[in-house]
């Protein structure tokens, strides 16, 4: 009988490798079937700075497990999500699984032919991790593994020549690995492809066949492909506009957590545009995307806080998130918090922000200079 297909296949593989949202998507997945496995996958996220795993983990840790374990084995105490094991320490129930593998094992995996093991050693020679760094070394072993017929060997060559590491940027090498990986299956060579396509690097810009390759990515669960083609039914670019289809990809991302996403469905949701008005929602997103670090994503949760759309009028936060957007670098949120601190009469403190504002160009600029203007001593700072 045939193996039935692991869903998960490709999300577990990128985790495997380190990718963050990677793993905090695991983790969710696996939180009823596996709560242990789960928080496993959620505190790797949370370690490479991944907000919203950070948040399951906290919820997690209020939540106690239908089965407790007996009492002569207790459980022991979650780590704070900040203060997280190593992930070499596999006693810890926040971390599972088969020890690191051996680069003199790995060699030898690969010598034997083992193409994953090939991978894992290119990987190793790339970053330094545990070898010398040796881009060269790196770069034999992924073409190894490639001509062993490896998708994500003819994925990481790509990569190599896409980016200019350790060779020079060559756009046709780097888009005929990700062609050969992505007609395996592989997400990311499915996305990166998808990028060079849409952008004509190493061809003609073409977004219509770049929309086929990210929707293959897409239906893998990826993110950052849902949210490309969000942008493309945004825009119409490639595919008819679809405002409806544009938020069904930017939802798809940000369910995952993609903080542009996030913002881009903040601000449809807001108004109204390919699904009914919901403030609300848009406040929420605003803010998630905000949390991320999204200077734009700051400045509109800071206006929904002052105005009280979608949330309680509030504008002691609403000064707080748009300070966090100013220094940030938001243009916007630089120019009306100069603002803000002239009607408060710190006009030090507003010459400031103006005269940041004025580096954003543009309309900002222009207006930013002559409120500058206005204050006393012409606002010299």
């Amino acid at each position: 009988m045939a193996q039935k297909p692991d869903p998960l296949a490709n999300t577990r593989m990128l985790a495997e490798q380190g990718e963050a949202l990677a793993q905090f998507h695991l983790g969710r997945y696996l939180v009823k079937e596996d709560r242990q496995e789960a928080i496993k996958w959620l505190g790797l996220a949370a370690r490479q700075g991944h907000a919203e795993a950070k948040a399951m983990l906290a919820e997690l840790a209020k939540i106690k497990p239908a089965a407790s374990k007996p009492k002569s084995a207790p459980v022991k105490a979650q780590a704070p999500v900040d203060d997280l094991p190593e992930p070499e320490i596999i006693t810890d129930p926040l971390e599972f699984g088969p020890p690191r593998e051996s680069t003199e094992s790995l060699l030898a995996a690969a010598e034997a032919g083992e193409a994953d093991a090939m991978v894992v050693l290119g990987d190793r020679y790339k970053t330094g991790d545990g070898v010398p760094a040796d881009l060269d070394e790196a770069m034999k072993w992924y073409r190894k593994a490639a001509d062993a017929g490896s998708a994500l060997g003819e994925c990481a060559l790509g990569m190599l020549y896409d980016l200019g590491t350790g060779v020079p940027v060559d756009e046709q090498k780097a888009k005929d690995w990700y062609l050969k990986a992505a007609r395996q299956g592989d997400v990311r060579a499915q996305f990166n492809l998808g990028n060079m396509i849409r952008e004509g690097r190493g061809g003609a810009a073409n977004p219509g066949v770049a929309a086929k390759w990210y929707q293959a990515a897409a239906k893998q669960g990826d993110a950052a492909a849902h949210f490309a083609l969000g942008a493309l039914y945004e825009t119409g670019n490639g595919v008819p506009k679809d405002a409806a289809q544009a938020v069904e990809h930017y939802r798809d991302a940000a369910e995952k957590g993609d903080a542009d996403a996030l913002f881009n469905l903040a601000n449809m949701l807001r108004q109204g545009v390919g699904a009914e008005a919901d403030p609300a929602e848009a406040a929420m997103l605003y803010r998630r995307a905000a949390e991320q670090g999204v200077a734009a994503a700051q400045f509109n949760f800071a206006l929904m806080l002052a105005n009280g759309e979608g949330v309680p009028r509030n504008e002691e936060a609403a000064a707080r998130w748009l300070r966090r957007a100013a220094e940030s670098g938001d243009g916007q949120a630089q120019f009306e918090l100069g603002r803000l601190c002239a009607s408060g009469g710190n006009t030090a403190e507003a010459a400031v922000w103006f005269g940041r504002a004025e580096q954003a160009g543009g309309e900002i600029a222009r207006r930013a200079k002559a409120a500058r203007a206005k204050l006393p001593g012409g606002g010299a700072q």
